[in-house]
C-alpha cells in the first residue's frame, strides 16, 4: 500500500467515525505523523482528499458485499441476496444518508463528484450482473439490459437521497427498495429466472402488504 493509499484509508475511517465536517487537514497530518505541506502536495486540496476517501468507502463496501455473497450459486441469487443484506443493514444506510447530506451541504463539489462516481459504478455493476443473468438464461432475451440498469439505479437512488419521497407509514426505505427490486427483477425474468426468484423468496417470511398492515393496526 502506497503512502497516498494509507492516507485515503485513514481519512475514510475518520469520515465514518466523525463525519465529513469534522475532518481537518491538521488532524489528518498530525495523526499520520506527516506535515500538512506533504498532505497538500499529495492531494492538492481538502476536497480532493475527501473525494478520494469517499470513493474508497464506496469501493470498500462493494468488496465487502461481494465477499458476503460468495456462497450464491448464480448472479440472479447475488442480486436478490443483495436486497436481503440491504434490508438487514438499515442503520448503515441511514449513516450513509447522513454522510451524503452533510457532504452536499458543506462540500457540494465533492458531493457531485462522488455521486457521479457512485452512479457510474452502480450502473456498471448492475449491467454486468444483468448481462450474466441473461447469459445464464434467467432473463427474458428481449430485455434492454443497459436501459433497465440505468432506469433502476436512477429510480432507486432517489429513495435514499431525497427526503421528499413519500413512503407509507411503517415502511422503511430499505423495505421499499427491496420490494421495488424484487418486482423489477420479476419483470425482467424468464420462466427459469422466475423459478429461482420464487424459490429464494420462499425461504423468508412474505412481507405483509400495506392492506394487511392496516388491518393489524385497526
Amino acid at each position: 500500500m502506497t503512502q497516498r493509499e494509507k492516507v485515503v484509508e485513514h481519512v475514510s475511517q475518520m469520515i465514518m467515525a466523525l463525519g465529513v465536517k469534522s475532518v481537518r487537514m491538521d488532524d489528518v497530518a498530525g495523526s499520520l505523523g506527516m506535515s500538512k505541506r506533504t498532505l497538500y502536495e499529495m492531494f492538492g486540496d481538502k476536497e480532493e482528499l475527501l473525494s478520494q476517501s469517499m470513493i474508497y468507502l464506496i469501493r470498500q463496501r462493494k468488496r465487502c458485499l461481494s465477499e458476503q455473497l460468495a456462497y450464491c450459486n448464480n448472479m440472479l441469487e447475488v442480486l436478490l441476496e443483495s436486497v436481503r443484506h440491504l434490508s438487514n443493514y438499515g442503520s448503515v444506510q441511514e449513516m450513509e444518508k447522513r454522510l451524503a447530506f452533510n457532504l452536499k451541504k458543506f462540500y457540494p463539489n465533492v458531493y457531485e463528484r462522488v455521486k457521479r462516481e457512485h452512479t457510474e459504478l452502480g450502473i456498471a455493476d448492475l449491467q454486468y450482473a444483468l448481462d450474466k443473468c441473461m447469459e445464464e438464461g434467467y432473463l427474458d432475451p428481449m430485455v434492454d439490459v443497459e436501459l433497465m440498469a440505468r432506469l433502476f439505479l436512477s429510480t432507486s437512488g432517489v429513495l435514499f437521497t431525497e427526503d421528499n419521497i413519500i413512503i407509507p407509514d411503517g415502511v422503511s426505505r430499505e423495505e421499499a427498495i427491496g420490494a421495488m427490486t424484487v418486482n423489477f427483477l420479476r419483470g425482467l425474468a424468464s420462466e427459469k429466472g422466475l423459478k429461482v426468484i420464487d424459490a429464494l423468496l420462499a425461504r423468508e417470511p412474505r412481507p405483509k402488504t400495506l392492506a394487511e398492515r392496516r388491518m393489524m393496526n385497526n
